[in-house]
């Protein structure tokens, strides 16, 4: 996406190796119908979407102490700390969420980021873990209420994290990108979806499923069972065994 300059050198290179592919395996409709590198060779593309192994994300019996009391709602991300995540704007939404935020992700804007929690006055409601264990991962998961993916550029094609919330039954607030991003997490299904770069409807959105028990749970019941039903390992090796056996026959 940041490479532009690159892809002026690379683009012929890209459209010899598509038009000599027998099948071009894409991870969701939304790329395929939003690439201009795919758009020519469409009758070729097949989705088969990423996946998890869902028998890994349950529950664990290890506390941790994040200093959260027993009646504060949480706010999860977790991701890399880049330009594509729109985490700034998640911040800014926590200005008018009574939760605390956990974020599990480091990277190049973390020094950034914290800078701006200080000067919003958010240190009691923003809390950076860093690079976390997987025991702590899934930890995170397991007590967060609400699971937030902001990404704002289609650097985030896919936001292979939501998958792993909606695996512990967690509503997933996330953004309308061109990409796999909505297409994982369905608006009023199994979370909501709201414009990029846009912290007051991250907020809304935010503050409306934590203030809805009935529609928190609903979501989260949904949003495992869409893993279940198409976004497990044997699901896609079930869709890549098919592609190999139509070309092989």
């Amino acid at each position: 996406v940041r490479q532009k300059k690159v892809m002026m050198f690379y683009k012929p290179f890209l459209f010899k190796f598509l038009k000599i592919a027998d099948r071009i395996l894409v991870t969701s409709p939304n790329i395929l119908q939003s690439s201009k590198y795919l758009a020519p060779f469409k009758d070729k593309c097949v989705v088969v979407p990423s996946s998890i192994h869902i028998e890994d994300y349950v529950s664990v019996d290890q506390k941790f102490d994040l200093d959260i009391s027993g009646t504060e709602k949480i706010v999860l991300f977790v991701g890399r700390l880049s330009y594509y995540n729109g985490v700034e704007y998640l911040i800014e939404a926590m200005q008018s969420v009574n939760a605390k935020l956990l974020i599990d992700g480091d990277g190049k804007s973390r020094e950034k980021l914290e800078n701006m929690t200080v000067s919003l006055g958010l240190e009691e409601r923003v809390k950076f873990l860093g690079k976390v264990s997987n025991e702590l991962l899934k930890y995170c998961y397991q007590i967060c209420d609400v699971f937030v993916l902001p990404s704002v550029e289609p650097t985030e094609a896919f936001g292979l994290v939501q998958l792993e919330a909606m695996a512990y039954g967690k509503p997933v607030i996330n953004t309308l990108l061109p990409t796999g991003v909505p297409f994982v997490s369905i608006d009023g299904k199994t979370g909501l979806t709201v414009e990029p770069r846009n912290s007051k409807a991250l907020a809304d959105a935010i503050n409306k499923l934590l203030s809805d028990d009935e529609l928190r749970k609903k979501f989260g019941i949904q949003a495992r069972n869409r893993v279940v039903e198409n976004f497990t390992v044997d699901k896609m090796n079930e869709k890549i065994l098919k592609v190999y056996q139509e070309l092989m026959y």
